[in-house]
């Protein structure tokens, strides 16, 4: 009874905010990953838990008590001279509970606090003249709390309550949002799957001389699976659930327009494979040991968006390589957006209570 109530109201809110065009919004830090690991894989992580409290930051369900006392820090390059740092911690505020009638432990809150920060760095600034009036800087940063407490023995259920703060040369802005996640694990199959809504606020400060923007708001769900006898993870995500259409280069040619060669110009149509493909991304995991693995991750959007027509390259691809060493799981990757401009993430996380001296 007490996983139907939730799932209902899980539901009954995606219902709600699924009306909502996604796609577009204000705050573009909230799309863009705390992980490594998310990083390539597309920026999506949401299935495939571990004990590793950065990538909970995905998916707020996927908390539970191995990430207690956790820190996760990772540092990394959007694109050239654009730098993320973020920040993330598990804790909980008590012990253990027990049904005294049923003598059964109850679950405890698991609670988690994060913080992300890009910056843009500096540029020249001109108004509206074309007059150079200076240097001005960018940057973004994103706070918040999460919670996960369990359903039963395979459903967890997460929420986060964050902050965004936008400074964006003179003008600035800031928003709140709430997501909201469920994870199912089925340890004896090696089986989850997670879904989340994200992005679900409001901007309350508007960039001056604008009037308030929507949330960049989304609904992804994903499905983790390791086969048996096979040393590879697998990560399949739908993302933007919420809207069936995201190609965008039919639409911008007019009917009638002319190009430079004087010949008609024709809108290429996606049709239902095209668009239904966009929507998927994959991640791959080739485990090496215990301490060791390789990640490629492959986003078709990503590629449609970002490649060019005479220089396709690795667009939409991301590699990684994960490993521990002296208790710390570390993570590198890489993720290629346009033409030979990738970004790049290093994270580690560990316990620091594992470094104290035994008295």
């Amino acid at each position: 009874m007490r996983k139907c109530r939730f799932l209902l109201v899980f539901f009954a809110t995606i219902s709600v905010v699924s009306a909502q065009t996604g796609g577009n919004g204000v705050f573009s830090i909230l799309n863009i990953p705390m992980h490594s690991k998310a990083l390539a894989w597309s920026g999506y992580l949401l299935a495939q838990s571990s004990a590793d409290v950065l990538q909970t930051t995905n998916n707020p369900a996927m908390l539970n008590s191995s990430h207690k006392r956790n820190v996760g820090l990772g540092v990394g390059t959007i694109l050239p001279g654009v730098l993320t740092a973020n920040f993330c911690f598990g804790f909980t505020v008590g012990d253990t509970l027990r049904n005294k009638k049923q003598n059964k432990a109850l679950s405890i809150p698991i609670f988690q606090g994060f913080a992300q920060h890009i910056d843009y760095g500096t540029m020249d600034a001109y108004d509206a003249g074309g007059n150079p009036t200076g240097k001005v800087s960018a940057n973004e940063t994103n706070i918040g709390i999460g919670v996960s407490m369990d359903i039963n023995e395979h459903w967890r259920w997460g929420s986060q309550l964050g902050m965004v703060y936008s400074v964006l040369g003179p003008y600035i802005g800031n928003g709140v949002y709430v997501n909201l996640g469920a994870h199912y694990i089925s340890v004896d199959s090696g089986l989850s799957f997670g879904i989340v809504c994200k992005n679900m606020g409001t901007q309350i400060i508007a960039y001056q001389g604008v009037g308030r923007e929507a949330l960049p708001f989304t609904i992804q769900a994903a499905i983790a699976f390791k086969p048996k006898h096979m040393p590879f993870r697998f990560h399949i995500t739908a993302h933007s659930l919420q809207r069936w259409d995201l190609t965008y280069n039919q639409y911008l040619t007019m009917p009638g327009e002319i190009d430079l060669n004087g010949k008609q110009m024709v809108a290429k149509k996606a049709g239902f494979t095209e668009k239904l493909a966009r929507h998927f991304a994959f991640g791959t995991e080739l485990a090496l040991g215990q301490n060791m693995g390789l990640l490629f991750g492959y986003n078709l959007q990503r590629r449609m968006e970002m490649a060019t027509a005479d220089h396709r390259g690795t667009s939409g691809f991301g590699w990684g390589i994960k490993f521990r060493m002296v208790k710390c799981d570390i993570t590198y990757s890489s993720a290629a957006y346009f033409t030979n401009q990738n970004s790049n993430m290093v994270s580690i996380v560990f316990n620091p209570f594992q470094f104290r001296k035994k008295l």
